[in-house]
């Protein structure tokens, strides 16, 4: 086999597995990625304001790296109602092409509280999405004079268009139950791009196919120091799906600031396993994965994937205590 069709193989391996897993924005740490993983997560935690930084480079031993960044804040609890705020930004950036995804979008939910230790929260997301790609630096076939890539040769393409600009909507349904101290379940519910834009960078009819998303996970309490969290994920778009399970375990270090440990292993079907790590101080955790590759694409990548890194910051606001009473002394 020779080179250019060494090379044409590979990016055909490339583009497939690529087409199968990254259908939309997502982050092998999608449980520390709330408002990207369902709308419905927004307010989703104990506290008052989060904030939530996320990012992931992958595939740089076989192209150009792709980069995903992603940063969210939201609120709960407004107004002393049951409504949650959020506003994300999610900027995906792949190959020689620079091809790059921005997203804005804009939450709200709503909790309904069943009784004092089960609750179901909705949630609805309005999306601003902007694409473009790069065409300098991409080479074509008929650049290739016969014996190599020659740069000054027409590419014999006409491109109209380098970017696009688009109006998306996402929404969900999450259920969370506290069961006993260190002990509780919680599942979820998405429908990501429900109006199907229309996403292509010519003229033609490509919409962005809808994506379901069903997660569930757990805390369980396995010792005073030590907890287990299992979670599972499945996501289908178009004829595309993925599953995700594993678990992480969470050891309390109840040090000052340093507050716990986390150490855990996932699979994501016929693509990669996965590691992570993650350390609570103070308000803050922080997560570290490195993605193991798996797929056909390993012959190029020699399993390697990428590192992805995660941290939220969570603020409670002081909340003093109220006196009913005021007690009188004794000896009045």
């Amino acid at each position: 086999m020779n080179s250019l069709l060494k090379i044409s193989v590979i990016s055909l391996v490339f583009l497939i597995t690529n087409s199968v897993l990254a259908q939309d924005i997502h982050f092998s740490q999608f449980y520390n990625s709330p408002l990207n993983l369902n709308p419905s997560l927004v307010g989703a935690f104990n506290g008052d304001y989060r904030f939530v930084g996320n990012q992931r480079t992958q595939w740089s031993s076989v192209t150009a790296p792709y980069a995903t960044f992603g940063l969210s804040a939201d609120a709960n609890g407004i107004f002393n109602s049951p409504i949650g705020v959020g506003l994300s930004v999610y900027n995906d950036r792949a190959g020689d092409s620079d091809f790059s995804t921005l997203q804005i979008g804009l939450g709200g939910s709503y909790n309904i509280k069943i009784d004092s230790t089960q609750s179901f929260q909705i949630g609805i997301q309005p999306v601003f999405t902007q694409r473009s790609i790069n065409y300098n630096d991409l080479k074509f076939d008929n650049q290739y004079n016969g014996s190599f890539y020659d740069a000054n040769i027409g590419n014999g393409e006409t491109f109209g268009n380098t970017g696009e600009t688009y109006f998306n909507l996402h929404a969900g349904l999450s259920y969370n139950k506290k069961i006993a101290q260190r002990k509780e379940v919680n599942a979820g519910f998405a429908l990501h791009n429900i109006v199907r834009p229309q996403q292509t960078f010519f003229n033609a009819d490509i919409p962005l196919h809808q994506r379901i998303t069903i997660h569930a996970g757990g805390l369980i309490k396995l010792s005073d120091k030590i907890d287990v969290l299992p979670n599972i994920l499945f996501q289908k778009q178009h004829k595309f799906q993925e599953i995700v399970f594993g678990g992480q375990g969470k050891y309390h270090l109840n040090n000052g600031n340093y507050k716990a440990l986390y150490g855990g292993i996932w699979y994501r079907n016929s693509d990669a396993t996965y590691f992570n790590v993650g350390l609570d101080y103070a308000d803050f955790h922080f997560g570290i994965s490195y993605d193991l590759n798996l797929s056909s694409l390993s012959v190029a990548s020699q399993n390697r994937g990428g590192f992805e890194f995660s941290v939220i910051y969570i603020i409670s606001r002081f909340k003093p205590e109220i006196k009913r009473y005021k007690a009188c002394p004794d000896y009045i």
